[in-house]
């Protein structure tokens, strides 16, 4: 029985991986002490968390982190949320001996890591980066155009630094946290270019336990129709536009459009929304996954593989960050129609839909996919070497 402290950024597509390993933690014993925000607090709990809450900076802020001043607003985040949780870690600490501190490759895992001394696992919730790729981030000292940092964030570092005593590398430390062992939630198959990353990259897959959330969707209303399910993240600069060309591109489908606007989206925006049309601020989305025919997606990771899960081919709109990386990757598997976010229309949207639904080889390439999580390093396999490298540590401690 082991003391573990859960270090993460606080959004969908990184809390969502976690759960698995969380649980997998909590089953068998093990304190598990997770650092997140309200938002996540019950779903956390569900598997066995005890919750430890700071503010939510990101969760209604507006950042265009195309921009370089979106991206330094983005690192403003960054750097008051590493505050924070630092804060929260030191409070805890005062009573808890951790044995072990598992954080997300984004936001300050790796220093709270080196404030506590102890064994750091990072986990990456999306394709792991080779070095090269790594060079190309603005946050990147070696980057062609690199971030300058502005007064507030030096001396947010400052401050850190002050109280805690500990300093990134660099600032692409806070988009790339390392450890002696990284948890990796996807198979090699997928991964891009797996050949260098060696083993000390766990490759376990996605896991998706039972969520104890409720909710009121009409999940009844999709059994024993062709469905399609729409949702693009909190990326899109123009919902409005796009929604309203959903609903354009699919006013004649023969079955269920599924969208979820998000729980920012003025619904009153919308042109006259068809019988056939179910639009939410939330849905469910595993469960409208098991009944879905085609999903269309912005790429982002989290909802990717949970599409793969549930062997649902894809068509993919990439907007950032790693979204292009991974449309590529589901059309070179066929698993996938990529749309390019300046060829977006009506037309090709309904094209793309209809390819998806009527080519086999899209189904064939997610099952693919989906059969090569079931060949990933097993869970009990990552805890045993988890495990293994907190013992060895403890014991190189003890000997010096």
């Amino acid at each position: 029985m082991i003391n573990v402290l859960i270090v993460n950024f606080p959004a969908e597509g990184h809390v969502n991986p976690t759960l698995g390993i969380t649980k997998a933690f909590a089953d068998r014993g093990d304190h598990v002490h997770y650092i997140s925000t309200e938002k996540y607090q019950e779903r956390l709990e569900g598997v066995g968390a005890t919750v430890h809450l700071h503010e939510d900076l990101l969760r209604h802020a507006k950042i265009d982190v195309a921009s370089l001043s979106g991206l330094l607003s983005f690192l403003k985040i960054h750097l008051q949320t590493s505050l924070q949780i630092l804060e929260i870690v030191e409070e805890l600490s005062k009573t808890i001996q951790f044995d072990v501190v598992y954080y997300d490759k984004f936001g300050v895992g790796e220093l709270v890591r080196d404030y506590l001394g102890i064994t750091g696992i990072t986990s990456s919730s999306s394709f792991l980066f080779t070095e090269d790729r790594l060079k190309k981030l603005p946050l990147h000292p070696n980057s062609d155009v690199p971030l300058q940092l502005d007064h507030e964030c030096k001396e947010l570092l400052k401050v850190i630094k002050e109280q805690y005593g500990v300093t990134p590398r660099d600032m692409s430390q806070f988009m790339n946290n390392q450890a002696e062992r990284c948890v990796v939630y996807t198979s090699r198959y997928f991964q891009p270019n797996s050949a260098p990353f060696g083993d000390e990259y766990l490759f376990i897959g996605p896991s998706f336990p039972n969520r104890l959330e409720k909710h009121d969707f009409p999940l009844e209303k999709l059994k024993n129709q062709n469905v399609i399910y729409i949702s693009m993240g909190t990326v899109l600069s123009k919902t409005e536009e796009f929604f309203n060309l959903c609903i354009d591109a699919f006013s004649d489908f023969a079955g269920i459009v599924v969208i979820a606007v998000g729980e920012k989206f003025d619904m009153t925006t919308l042109k006259k929304i068809p019988d056939h049309f179910m639009m939410s601020s939330y849905v469910p989305q595993l469960e409208v996954l098991e009944e879905a025919d085609v999903f269309v997606t912005h790429g982002g990771m989290n909802s990717v593989n949970e599409s793969i899960h549930y062997r649902v081919p894809m068509v993919v709109l990439p907007h950032d960050k790693d979204q292009p990386m991974v449309a590529q990757r589901l059309e070179e598997l066929k698993a996938g129609y990529s749309i390019s976010q300046d060829n977006i229309n009506e037309h090709t949207l309904r094209q793309a839909v209809r390819e998806v639904l009527s080519d086999k080889r899209y189904v064939e390439g997610i099952e693919k996919i989906a059969d090569s999580f079931q060949n990933c390093t097993s869970m009990k396999e990552a805890l045993t070497e988890i495990d293994q490298l907190i013992t060895r540590n403890q014991n190189v401690k003890v000997n010096r």
